[in-house]
């Protein structure tokens, strides 16, 4: 996502406006496009999806959101980041609305980057610096295009205002780069297979589904519960079929003169 462009800060930027909505104070849209390419936007789009399935799991509340604008100076309404994926434990933040850690009385539990052409380098420097500076305890970075960064994951984590790396370590029988994170108390994983981010789902023991398997998922889900439909109205077609033919032996049977005996007699 684009950087900010402050009149206070980081010399060299130019100043744009702030998006405006009618009757919000911090918009959230930052005017800029989601995504340079369709591999950050998977990627931003599925670790959003991980995180709320992750806070279900755990039975925490909390706020989840992708490109949303973070406001860092309440008396400037140009300062502001849009981290591609922005958590946030105990708030709710409705979804036209930006996040201004003033109004939520703190800062996001946990951001992260994904690396694109256009913004890799700010994500690796000034980005880096501003979150640090706000006292974001998490900045994850990942890349999906196997290009941008030193490496496809890269986590820190803040001590005495600095953030510090995360190591990775290889999970053979997870087949992942595991990279710990406090903030979610559970593992970020990058698959040596296909370098895909994923999130360990620690009570189910497995990788959380991305959107696609998820989607894939539940097609097959709603596929497994028409057949068991399909069976079961086969099921009832056959006894009313079975119910209709008795009814038609008894009524042959009693014009012939005879009356069934009930089985039971």
């Amino acid at each position: 996502m684009a950087l900010t462009r402050d009149r206070n800060d980081w010399d060299g930027m130019v100043l744009r406006d702030p998006p405006q909505e009618s009757g919000i104070l911090y918009p959230s849209d930052d005017d800029e496009p989601m995504a340079d390419t369709e591999l950050q936007y998977y990627a931003t789009t599925d670790a959003v999806f991980v995180l709320k399935m992750h806070l279900q799991q755990r039975g925490r509340t909390g706020t989840v959101r992708g490109n949303c604008a973070l406001y860092y100076d309440a008396a400037n309404l140009t300062a502001y980041v849009a981290p591609d994926v922005l958590l946030a434990y105990g708030v709710a933040v409705p979804g036209e609305e930006g996040y201004a850690p003033w109004v939520y009385g703190k800062v996001p539990d946990l951001v992260m980057e994904m690396a694109s052409p256009s913004t890799h380098a700010q994500d690796s420097g000034l980005k880096w610096k501003r979150y640090a500076a706000m006292g974001i305890p998490e900045y994850w970075q990942h890349d999906p295009h196997h290009q941008y960064l030193t490496e496809d994951l890269l986590g820190w984590q803040l001590r005495d205002g600095t953030y510090v790396p995360i190591p990775l370590q290889p999970d053979h029988a997870r087949g992942a780069l595991i990279g710990r994170s406090s903030v979610l108390d559970t593992d970020w994983g990058l698959d040596m297979a296909t370098g895909s981010l994923r999130l360990w789902n620690p009570v189910q023991q497995r990788w959380y589904l991305t959107v696609q398997e998820a989607g894939t998922a539940h097609e097959r889900e709603a596929a497994r519960a028409d057949q068991e439909a399909a069976r079961a109205n086969r099921e009832a077609a056959r006894v009313r079929e079975a119910e209709a033919e008795i009814a038609r032996l008894q009524a042959l049977l009693h014009r012939q003169g005879h009356t069934p005996k009930d089985p039971l007699d």
